[in-house]
């Protein structure tokens, strides 16, 4: 492989044909891209086809998502036994939706007991 001339900032001049045969300037990458997003498809987890499936409007709803419905039904229903409060909490655990999200990027504490600061100054000297 020779080597391309470059302008003073290492770019490489007009002309240059370095990388033009590559796989991925052959259509690899298109037909990877193709391929990954195809796997995405199959690879869908219950959670994901879930929140699919409860985002469609329910038919005969007058405009209302098959979720809303079943929250409804259970806000209606809930004394009588046909849906629970339990029902809709395990659907909101399937979807991820029970997730606590706990951020730990603020200051830190670090606790040391007084006898780790004594050996700490015993052998700093």
């Amino acid at each position: 492989m020779e080597k391309q001339e470059r302008d003073s900032k290492g770019r490489f001049l007009p002309g240059n044909t370095e990388g033009r045969n590559s796989p991925i300037n052959n259509g690899l990458a298109t037909e990877m891209q193709a391929r990954s997003a195809e796997a995405r498809k199959r690879n869908k987890t219950i959670g994901e086809m879930l929140k699919a499936y409860l985002s469609e409007e329910a038919p005969g709803s007058g405009g209302h998502t098959r979720g809303e419905i079943l929250v409804m039904k259970a806000v209606n229903n809930h004394k009588d036994g046909k849906l629970t409060f339990k029902d809709l909490r395990d659907l909101s655990r399937v979807i991820g939706e029970d997730v606590l999200n706990i951020k730990t990027d603020g200051p830190q504490v670090i606790v040391v007991s007084d006898k780790a600061i004594e050996a700490a100054k015993k052998w700093s000297k």
